[in-house]
């Protein structure tokens, strides 16, 4: 056993020198915010990191990345340090809980917590007085997530009641570069410019813009700042640290960027100053609740990612911009065709539904306006047959020399036939003819349901179904009528009650199928139960009493039987029992028989 120890601590040595050799092989990765040519902002910081790697002797890569692709990469925990500008970074603190550790000192002024602001450039000349001057002008941006720039001014209008979005004449974003927007000022195709204070400045200085052609307007006073502001200023850039970065790392970065002398190479590429402890960003803070009243910063994802596990990927669409108690977000792409499909789906179901109904009541009014026109036929034949047998009788008793009279007569008996004729007619044409074919009993009762979950829902109330799968030769359209009629008259029943329910049975029995409807409504009285299948017999304020009638006419041109009975319920320390619900049956037989 002691001859194998060397081996197995040689084992261990080789092992832990792999993973040390690994580890210090890793680089340090350092993202940077870029709006635009990610490749000239890795030039301005590459010196800057070149420091760290030369006094930490350690590997460093530096990523420079837009806006969403950055925060992407933030929430996956990519990188172990962030340079963003101020309202950034305060951001991903509040999100992704990243920590300020250093400030940017710039170069025209220094006081690291007065670096940026927004200033609005207009042509010189051109009167603005007040915030309310601007709702005139047509205003030209470089970028909605601009912090030096947009944001900040987007900010100074919320405090004064305003939105960029909407209180413009119009608001374009021009993107980069900044100086083509001053040209877009000059050449009269925006009336104002929103941008980072000092751009105007710089520009003039560069000679790129005449000198008095352009002017910063509502400007506020911001002692030892060198340029124009129509803002108040703000810190600009500053270094983070994400919570897995190590903390002795974090301080060796501190005390190498700290030493950064305005001269050196990494200070004069970078154009800063040097760096500083961190700064107060209280005010950063405020403008980023300020901005979160506002269509166009809303983390959406974040606010998701709290919801759901990790991992599952959300597709959203535009979020509505007048609800204002929802901040707008940005989208998100992964599965968004399945929302989609899923969206059309629904409203091809809701289609489907619609027109079912429709269908469904266009057959209830044919079946009611036959019902009525057999029940009207009926009651009308009754005295018109009267009135032929007492005009014939009248015929038979004239005698010959009253010809007038009996023409008159034989007249009036002509029409009684005409009018016999035009009711039978019109009794016929009332018809609905039967379409008998094969199917599936449980899918009418479950479109039957679907059909009439509005009404469900109006009364809380969830049926208790129980089926078993049964298929018969049936009108699916007519015994749809009947099953709706049915429910219909439980759910008017069970209007006042304090917990209604609905039980629906569907069961095999010998060679016919019965489906019971029982509710826990009223009931009827003996009375009423005895007349519940007669023409024009109801209990409703505004009912023809045709429902029933209808109902059993169909039943029975399915060879079928229907019946209705009062659910008896024992009534405690009593000798009687009262009514708890109606139960309706129907009986059907499986096989259709031979019409006589």
């Amino acid at each position: 056993m002691f001859r194998k120890l060397p081996k197995i601590v040689s084992s261990i040595c080789l092992l832990a020198c792999s993973y040390s050799y690994a580890d210090v092989q890793q680089p340090i990765r350092i993202g940077v915010l870029a709006f635009t040519e990610p490749e000239k902002v890795e030039q301005r910081w590459q010196p800057t990191i070149d420091q760290l790697a030369l006094d930490l002797q350690r590997s460093f890569e530096l990523v420079a990345l837009p806006p969403s692709e950055l925060e992407h990469d933030v929430s996956l925990g990519k990188f172990d340090f962030l340079i963003t500008n101020a309202l950034t970074a305060v951001s991903y603190k509040k999100d992704y809980g990243t920590s300020s550790i250093l400030t940017l000192i710039p170069l025209n002024n220094s006081n690291p917590t007065e670096a940026v602001g927004s200033a609005l450039i207009t042509r010189q000349g051109t009167e603005i007085s007040s915030f309310n001057d601007l709702r005139f002008l047509n205003a030209v941006s470089s970028d909605p997530n601009a912090f030096g720039g947009f944001q900040i001014y987007a900010g100074e209008m919320a405090q004064n009641g305003l939105n960029p979005f909407k209180d413009f004449n119009s608001l374009k974003f021009a993107g980069f570069p900044q100086q083509k927007l001053l040209q877009q000022v000059l050449d009269g195709t925006a009336d104002i410019a929103i941008l980072p204070t000092c751009v105007l400045e710089n520009a003039v200085a560069a000679g790129n813009i005449p000198k008095g052609s352009l002017q910063v307007v509502l400007t506020q006073p911001n002692s030892g700042f060198k340029c124009q502001s129509s803002s108040q200023l703000y810190p600009y850039y500053s270094l983070s640290k994400l919570g897995k970065t190590d903390h002795q790392l974090a301080t060796e970065v501190i005390r190498s960027l700290l030493s950064i002398e305005p001269a050196s190479n990494a200070a004069i590429t970078g154009r800063y100053q040097t760096w500083s402890a961190t700064v107060n960003d209280s005010e950063v803070f405020k403008l980023l609740k300020q901005l979160q009243q506002w269509p166009f910063v809303t983390n959406w994802t974040s606010i998701f990612k709290s919801a759901l596990p990790v991992g599952i990927a959300i597709a959203l669409i535009l979020l509505l911009g007048f609800i204002h108690h929802l901040r707008v977000k940005r989208l998100v792409v992964l599965r968004t065709r399945d929302l989609q499909a899923e969206i059309a789906q629904h409203k091809q179901t809701e289609q489907a539904l619609l027109e079912q109904t429709k269908q469904f009541y266009r057959a209830q009014r044919v079946l009611l306006t036959g019902e009525m026109a057999s029940g009207i036929a009926h009651e009308l034949n009754q005295p018109l047959a009267g009135i032929r047998y007492l005009t014939q009788g009248c015929i038979y008793r004239l005698s010959d020399n009253q010809s007038e009279l009996k023409e008159a007569m034989t007249k009036a008996l002509q029409q009684v036939d005409r009018a016999q004729s035009t009711i039978k007619r019109f009794r016929y044409f009332c018809q609905q003819p039967s379409v008998m074919t094969l199917c599936s009993l449980n899918q009418i009762l479950d479109e039957t349901l679907s059909l009439m979950s509005a009404e469900f829902q109006r009364m809380h109330l969830t049926p208790v179904v129980t089926t078993e799968e049964i298929q018969l030769t049936a009108d699916a359209s007519l015994l749809q009528q009947v099953f709706v009629n049915i429910i219909r008259n439980a759910l008017d029943a069970m209007e006042k009650c304090a917990e209604p329910s609905l039980a629906i049975t569907l069961k095999m029995k010998h060679n016919q199928v019965q489906i019971d409807f029982t509710d826990s409504g009223s009931g009827l009285s003996e009375a009423a139960l005895e007349r519940l299948f007669f023409p024009f017999e109801t209990s409703k304020e505004h009912g023809l009493g045709l429902g029933m009638i209808i109902c059993k006419r169909i039943i029975e041109e399915h060879h079928g039987e229907i019946k209705a009975m009062n659910n008896i319920e024992p009534q405690v320390n009593a000798e009687n029992t009262q009514s708890a619900g109606l139960t309706i049956s129907i009986v059907l037989p499986l096989k259709e028989q031979t019409h006589e």
